[in-house]
């Protein structure tokens, strides 16, 4: 299967022998299962969001399970011989993170080459030529820079060419979205005058006044396109990036993940989403994984059918793929947002979906009727709202049953349709880390909404409206600065501020700041409900795996300026140490 010409091996494809590469590869399992270890958190603060039992001061596990929840007393009175007894000593203990919408595979590659993450468009060009010096032989890739150094024209391969003439060099934004690239890139990829856009005003190569290519690339078909030919990743650098980060995760104290969407395209997916399934049954995947079947573009006809395929293939204990994600638009910064009112500064332009509305309705449909879920990447309120209609269709025409569908990102959302989130059982799921007053946000976002900029990222009005929220990075893609930490997330939907100054502008309306449970409550038990495991986690509760981080102070109770930069101790999955030292 191909979609608008990239093949299915290249960029990433070459996966087809990433579960052999991982095989070969050095990270070291955890404790086995079959040891029954039995462990005592106590003398702490337990936020268990469990509304019965808010709050405890100690955790009795055993195996996998959490098996007592209580005071220091009656949890002492369960410890027998071997057990390990954790003394918290004042310390927090909580669910461990559920990220709602991540990319685990982009993301580790993504971010291994040069960082622009850097203060304007100076600093990223004496970045890339440094970075050029120090490595004078082949290609060049970073990741990082930001829409907001660049006129909305975006940036051009002339920048790049007067430091890199000879050789293919391609950046991509922090967004995750968008692509800058060299001539040499572009002539490798012949790329062209005339070679087409992928998806016409949603995909595409920007062009200068004479129709040639200046170098910027929106979108993932334009910009797999461009990579595919110039740098495709072998499967041993795959499994090795992959494997780089997971120890991060657990720092960082992920214990659950939706992947939304892994790189390759077509029938590839199954391939990259099956070295989940091998770590875990290796005994190295610190996290549970429920993945995605990723729709970025028509033909939508065998969507349900590879998405069966694979949930029938790609299957452990740890791993579950189940839901089908749909790429429903892309972004403001590149006017590939859909809206339903036209950009400010392109009064005639509405940006637009890679879906016509019958294949909207036809591909949530038939999702539903087959029982998935549907996760849709809506940035623009067009799309929240076609996603809506498209549920609400496909709930009329198709038997009862339980559905957990979930709109993504809700950068705006109009008020005629944030109502509408409860009583279609839909979850709106947001990348709190976007929430800050940011100089992207505050620029750009501003020319491109107008004064519907004031209305953005309201997480609170979806609440108080009586809907369900949920929080995940969408690292690399994941803000100003590109994180995959729950809790600078956390941080910023308190604040809707950006992590360093208390003094950092505020991102209005100031209303939509959440209050620290609502924001806690997102990235644990409200992720947990969107992928269908709160019966197993995201609160501690008798009976729910072990699935536990012990943070070095009681973030309810110290300045919210400091929630980002708590450490995490030690965190439990399974009931097995996954970071830290019990």
């Amino acid at each position: 299967m191909q979609a608008h010409g990239i093949s299915r091996r290249g960029f990433f494809g070459a996966a087809f022998a990433c579960t052999a590469a991982l095989g070969t590869t050095s990270l070291p399992a955890f404790a086995a299962e079959e040891t029954g270890t039995t462990f005592i958190l106590r003398g702490g603060k337990v936020y268990t969001q469990n509304p019965k039992q808010p709050w405890a001061e100690a955790v009795a596990v055993s195996g996998k399970k959490i098996t007592a929840v209580g005071t220091n007393a009656e949890i002492d009175a369960l410890k027998t011989e071997g057990t390990k007894v954790v003394e918290l000593d004042g310390r927090l203990v909580m669910p461990g993170f559920v990220e709602g919408h991540t990319h685990p595979f982009l993301g580790a590659f993504l971010t291994s080459g040069l960082n622009l993450q850097l203060p304007d468009l100076d600093a990223v060009l004496a970045a890339i030529e440094a970075h050029a010096k120090a490595n004078p032989t082949g290609p060049i890739r970073g990741f990082g820079w930001r829409v907001d150094m660049f006129p909305p024209s975006g940036p051009t391969r002339q920048l790049i060419d007067k430091i890199i003439p000879d050789r293919p060099a391609y950046f991509f934004a922090v967004d995750g979205h968008s692509l800058w690239a060299n001539s040499k890139a572009l002539e490798i990829a012949k790329i062209g005058k005339d070679t087409p856009d992928p998806v016409p005003r949603f995909s595409y190569y920007a062009r200068d006044e004479e129709g040639f290519p200046t170098g910027y690339a929106l979108e993932v078909n334009a910009v797999l396109q461009l990579v595919n030919a110039v740098q495709p990743i072998s499967p041993d650098a795959m499994a090795g990036l992959m494997i780089d980060w997971l120890p991060g995760a657990s720092a960082a104290g992920i214990t659950s993940l939706f992947d939304a969407g892994v790189p390759p395209i077509g029938a590839d997916q199954a391939t990259v989403l099956s070295m989940y399934t091998t770590l875990d049954k290796q005994g190295r995947l610190p996290f549970r994984v429920v993945g995605s079947y990723i729709v970025k573009s028509p033909p939508i006809d065998d969507a349900v059918a590879e998405l069966k395929k694979i949930n029938a293939s790609v299957s452990s204990e740890l791993v579950n793929v189940s839901v089908m994600k749909i790429v429903g638009d892309g972004t403001q910064e590149g006017y590939t947002a859909w809206l339903v009112e036209p950009y400010s500064d392109r009064p005639d332009f509405r940006g637009g979906s890679p879906f016509s509305t019958e294949d909207w309705i036809k591909l949530v449909g038939m999702s539903d009727a087959a029982g998935f879920d549907v996760h849709i990447h809506a940035c623009g309120d067009g799309t929240a709202r076609m996603g809506l209609d498209a549920i609400e269709k496909a709930i009329a025409a198709n038997p009862a049953r339980e559905r957990r569908h979930t709109i993504a990102h809700l950068v705006y959302v109009t008020e005629e349709d944030i109502p509408r989130f409860r009583p279609l059982g839909v979850n709106a799921q947001f990348s709190a880390n976007w929430f800050s007053a940011d100089p992207d946000t505050l620029i750009n976002m501003k020319e491109r909404y107008g004064e519907r900029q004031q209305k953005i990222y309201r997480a609170k009005t979806a609440l108080e409206a009586g809907g369900r929220i949920s929080f995940g990075t969408d690292w690399p893609a994941a803000g100003y600065f590109s994180t995959y930490k729950p809790l600078d997330s956390i941080q910023i939907a308190v604040t809707r501020q950006l992590i360093g100054n208390p003094n950092n502008p505020i991102l209005h309306p100031v209303s939509e700041r959440l209050t620290l449970e609502q924001a806690v409550h997102a990235n644990t038990l409200g992720a947990a409900w969107q992928i269908r495991l709160d019966d197993k986690v995201g609160s501690v509760e008798t009976g729910k795996f072990a699935d536990l981080i012990v943070l070095e102070k009681n973030i309810f109770e110290g300045d919210v300026y400091d929630i980002a930069s708590t450490k995490i101790d030690l965190t439990l999955m399974n009931g097995k140490v996954v970071h830290g030292t019990a």
